[in-house]
C-alpha cells in the first residue's frame, strides 16, 4: 500500500472513531491510540509510523464492534 493510500485509511478510521465517540463512551482500549503522537493528518510522519496507528485503531474499532454486537446477540437471547 502506498503512503498516501495509508493515510487516507488512517484518516477513515480516525473518522469511525470519532463517531463511535460521539455516539458511545468509548472504554480504555482507545487511550493507546489517543495519546499516541501521530495523527492522520501529520502527512510529514513515516510510513511505517501511520501503519502502525492505523493497525491499532482498526484493532481497537473491530474489538469494540465484536463486543457490542456480542451484546446485542445476548439481549436478543
Amino acid at each position: 500500500m502506498r503512503k498516501v493510500e495509508l493515510i487516507y485509511l488512517h484518516a477513515l478510521l480516525a473518522k469511525t472513531h470519532e463517531y463511535l465517540a460521539v455516539r458511545h463512551d468509548l472504554p480504555e482500549r482507545f487511550e493507546e491510540y489517543e495519546t499516541g503522537e501521530i495523527g492522520p493528518y501529520q502527512i510529514q510522519r513515516r510510513k511505517d509510523e501511520h501503519e502502525s496507528a492505523a493497525k491499532l485503531l482498526a484493532e481497537r474499532l473491530a474489538d469494540e464492534v465484536a463486543e457490542e454486537k456480542q451484546e446485542l446477540e445476548l439481549q436478543e437471547a
